[in-house]
């Protein structure tokens, strides 16, 4: 058994997990409690009427394929919020262990730590006066944090939301330094739209590395909620006696497997160029605008930008029919806007909102 599974909640690891019913092809299934019937306009290929497969084995083939993970080491989930959750519930007992975060961050991690009742260590992003240097990782400060017992310490690169990407060789070192005392998960949720190269190499080193990725950006498919945790096989097994069988849906299954054909997967690469492209001419945009003082370099598909007044860009941009965000729950991003690069017509209509 691995090591890092002595982080695992031990009444967990004893866990005995739900056997479903049987599935086989071209058998007549009685064994499930479905219905015999299709619901009317039920157009799939399996039928709504039967459960979906416990695990959707057909995506973990392909997901494998495409990320170049052997399958025993990947597990599907519904977006990668469901893979925060599972994960710490997994590793956290209520009322006992901790997770480590770094604010500004993806603010899933905090509520799914408070749903289980688990801590919350905080290890704020270190600022700079340098745009290039800001919201950076402070790699001294997370180890020091991981000394107050944090059995999960996550770490989104790109950073959602300042757009920034962690050095590997600070992801590195905590890695190291960690073993044995933590789970580092890394969340690689807007990997594809960045120019540096994901960290599988680093998450094959270390079996307590677990790392995070989703179908809802770059294969346009939120609505369907696909995520995946890439992590050692005795992770991945550990974590699929915590999720419960048939939980991602049929007709999910189906997009998600025409999304990963070579034709879907070719258009969302270009798309990716031409969203690229579109981040560069807006950073350079908005820089330009008299109202905003400061925009961020990003690796993501968005852009954090400050504001001399935050909620006047957010007025300004609503009359126009044109959502964009602001983070009035945390200090640090006090008139913040972020930013979602759209298409070229949808930005050139912000930029014309914004400037008017």
């Amino acid at each position: 058994m691995s090591d890092v599974l002595n982080l695992a909640r031990p009444e967990l690891r004893r866990l005995k997990p739900y056997v479903p019913g049987e599935y086989e092809p071209d058998t007549l299934r009685l064994n499930a409690n479905e219905s015999p019937w299709r619901a009317p306009g039920d157009s799939t290929a399996r039928g709504l009427n039967r459960y979906p497969p416990p695990r959707p084995e057909v995506l973990t083939e392909l997901l494998g394929k495409y990320y170049r993970v052997p399958k025993t080491e990947l597990l599907v989930t519904r977006g990668s919020s469901e893979a925060i959750d599972i994960l710490i519930r997994g590793f956290c007992a209520a009322g006992k262990d901790s997770i480590l975060i770094c604010p500004p961050t993806f603010d899933m991690y905090r509520v799914y730590a408070e749903i289980q009742g688990a801590g919350i260590i905080r290890v704020p992003l270190r600022r700079s006066a340098d745009v290039r240097d800001d919201f950076g990782l402070d790699t001294d400060a997370v180890l020091r944090g991981l000394d107050g017992g944090a059995k999960i310490a996550f770490i989104c690169t790109p950073n959602n939301p300042t757009g920034s990407s962690v050095p590997e060789s600070s992801i590195e070192r905590i890695c190291k330094e960690s073993r044995g005392r933590a789970v580092i998960v890394i969340d690689e949720a807007y990997t594809e739209f960045s120019d540096r190269p994901n960290l599988r190499p680093l998450q094959e080193r270390f079996d307590h590395v677990v790392l995070l990725r989703t179908l809802s950006k770059f294969v346009s498919l939120a609505g369907v909620r696909c995520g995946t945790i890439v992590a050692a096989q005795s992770v991945i097994e550990f974590l699929s006696q915590v999720l419960p069988p048939y939980t991602f849906p049929t007709p999910s299954i189906e997009l998600v497997t025409q999304a990963l054909g070579a034709d879907s997967l070719a258009v969302a690469e270009e798309r990716i160029q031409i969203l690229r492209s579109e981040r560069a001419r807006l950073i350079a945009a908005l820089s330009a605008l008299p109202k905003v003082e400061k925009v961020w370099p990003s690796d993501a598909n968005f852009i954090l930008i400050q504001a001399r007044n935050g909620h006047e860009l957010v007025r300004r941009a609503r009359d126009a029919g044109i959502l964009i965000r602001v983070f009035d729950n945390d200090p640090s991003l006090a008139n913040c806007v972020r930013i979602t690069v759209g298409r070229p017509e949808d930005n050139d209509r912000l930029l014309a909102a914004l400037t008017s």
